[in-house]
């Protein structure tokens, strides 16, 4: 008899350069090659957001890695190809990329799906939401630590971003970009003339650039929510990580809590973390994304010290409207063992699933 084909209830499909696909607004928007070579390496990470029956577009790892997997309790996802993710989705599998862009609703399902991305998606999707999401939190009641009375704003022409970077230090975003680029941290007189120009020909293309205080960083965290299609946004957890020097992403932490020496210290408050969470819980649930999009959200949020000395957190310094690798963390931490202190990040021409199980096995030993 012949075995019955697998179908979907979902599609998984890697693109971490969603926001790019975005930016260009395109069906067919290419991203240059070494971000192509970037995310087939890393495509293999998405089993561990995988769920039973799910399928992933992605070559298949070796056999051996995804039994180990496996045999740590993650979901292994079937493997499948463009073409059969294409018709698992027109027979009523659920298309979920890393993130949402007309080009990957477009590659996956066609003018069908492409044509449901408007105008107000792509602002969505854009560094405008994590301004007006920061907006909210301002308008809320909060303790001290929560309030900063420096905040991000939204520059649209060139002759006020001059005076801004003119004005003294300053970090400057564009409103799209992929794997913290598109971040400008101005700290020097000699950095002005280049971020004026680089960043006058991103408001000439994209409308308007996001200027932010510098700030005197002191712990990087995450904190991570599932939107739902009713607007009922539930708190999955936070996440540690330390980013290179620029932003971008370095290293993630597992069993580790950064905060704990300073609520020992008495500079943060025991149930700090869990305050933040719900304020932010309940700014996301009424900024009514809901009506647009349903699933992950990623908010970076910081430790820092104000210009006196004092410890304050700045609850959202970046929404993430889609999947990040805090969620990927939190899926991976499950498998180590309760108690262990450890830290993966992404090594160039080591497979990725292959690098983290090396991690597992020196901390099981």
């Amino acid at each position: 008899m012949k075995k019955n084909k697998h179908v979907s209830n979902r599609v998984l499909v890697y693109n971490p350069t969603c926001e790019l696909a975005v930016q260009h607004d395109t069906l067919n928007y290419q991203p240059p090659k070494q971000l192509i070579e970037f995310e087939k390496q890393l495509a293999p990470l998405m089993i561990f957001l995988a769920k039973e029956g799910d399928s992933l577009v992605c070559d298949r790892p070796k056999d051996d890695v995804l039994s180990f997997w496996a045999s740590k309790g993650v979901n292994i996802p079937h493997f499948i190809g463009r073409e059969e993710a294409r018709k698992q989705i027109a027979e009523g599998a659920t298309l979920r990329p890393w993130g949402m862009s007309r080009e990957v609703l477009y590659r996956f399902g066609g003018h069908a799906l492409a044509d449901s991305f408007t105008q107000e998606h792509r602002a969505l999707f854009s560094r405008l939401s994590s301004v007006a999401l920061d907006e909210r939190l301002a308008a809320m009641e909060m303790p001290d630590m929560f309030v900063q009375e420096k905040r991000p704003f939204v520059v649209r022409d060139e002759q006020t971003l001059k005076a801004v970077i003119e004005e003294g230090p300053c970090v400057i975003k564009s409103l799209w970009s992929a794997s913290g680029r598109g971040v400008s941290i101005v700290n020097r007189e000699e950095f002005r003339e280049a971020a004026l120009s680089r960043y006058a020909g991103s408001i000439r293309r994209d409308g308007a650039v996001v200027v932010e205080p510098l700030l005197n960083r002191e712990i990087d965290m995450a904190m991570l929510f599932n939107l739902k299609a009713d607007g009922k946004a539930d708190y999955l957890g936070n996440n540690f990580y330390r980013s290179d020097s620029a932003g971008r992403f370095g290293v993630e932490l597992i069993g580790q809590d950064p905060i704990r020496p300073y609520v020992e210290r008495g500079e943060f408050p025991r149930d700090g973390v869990d305050m933040a969470a719900d304020y932010l819980c309940r700014a996301i649930e009424s900024m009514g994304w809901h009506e647009m999009y349903a699933g992950a959200i990623g908010v970076d949020s910081m430790l820092y010290r104000d210009d006196e000395g004092r410890l304050k957190m700045r609850l959202c310094i970046e929404a993430n409207i889609r999947y990040t690798m805090g969620n990927v963390n939190l899926a991976i931490a499950k498998c180590f063992p309760q108690g262990v202190e450890a830290e993966w990040g992404i090594e160039t021409g080591r497979d990725v699933l292959d690098g983290i199980k090396a991690v597992l096995d020196s901390k099981d030993h």
